[in-house]
């Protein structure tokens, strides 16, 4: 069997739409760990508290077996075909916690796995606050001259979805039609929501400034001394 393929794992929110990926893996069935936000609003599933949180349910462990062998037959299917990359993406409601967790314990598993297999990973989603979001966007929109990196998504091989069932312990696969997006396309899509966010931002920044009339009627009017 040829070497296997790069890896590059990652996770993202549903809200915001689903990435082109070879697996996509929907894990809101695990347990929310939104309660934690109360004692630390930004954490994320990078944190020890999260992975505890989800580990100590006993839904974890039977998925991920079910999910890397899988993940495994996809592998030695993609080395038979010849491909280079592979990309595998976790999907949850906010994109900052349960798909962040499953991402990072995936890219751990198969760094110790196989040890020879580059393996990248990626948060999509995973911003930790507003003023980190804003900053991203105004670097990438400055002089409107923004270009956008070949994405690892090789739009050849398996393309499915999976989703796991707690109750039966089944991992349903769902194989999905081969659309790949061209470079140029992503760009354009990408620009046009970031400079659509861009004039959201400017617009909330307007409303928040104080009238310049109202301001000038109030200096204006004079003070009465009893």
């Amino acid at each position: 069997m040829d070497s296997f393929p790069e890896v590059t794992v990652s996770s993202f929110s549903f809200k915001t739409g689903t990435p082109a990926a070879n697996v996509v893996m929907d894990v809101r069935f695990l347990p929310d760990p939104r309660q934690l936000e109360e004692s630390n609003p930004f954490i994320t599933g990078q944190h020890g508290e999260v992975e505890k949180f989800i580990m100590s349910h006993n839904c974890f462990e039977p998925f991920f077996n079910a999910m890397t062998q899988k993940i495994v037959c996809v592998l030695q299917d993609t080395a038979t075909r010849g491909q280079s990359k592979l990309s595998i993406a976790f999907g949850c409601t906010a994109g900052k916690h349960r798909s962040v967790f499953v991402a990072e314990y995936l890219t751990r598993w198969l760094r110790h796995r196989f040890c020879d297999m580059k393996v990248n990973i990626q948060h999509r989603d995973m911003v930790c606050n507003e003023s980190e979001m804003l900053l991203d966007l105004d670097q990438a929109l400055e002089g409107n001259n923004m270009e956008v990196q070949e994405p690892s998504f090789p739009g050849i091989g398996p393309l499915m979805t999976c989703t796991y069932h707690p109750d039966t312990h089944h991992l349903n696969v769902v194989s999905q039609p081969e659309q790949p997006q061209s470079c140029p396309q992503m760009n354009n899509m990408l620009l046009s929501g970031l400079k659509n966010i861009k004039m959201l931002r400017q617009k909330r920044q307007r409303n928040s400034l104080p009238n310049p009339a109202q301001s000038q009627c109030f200096e204006s009017t004079p003070t009465l001394i009893a």
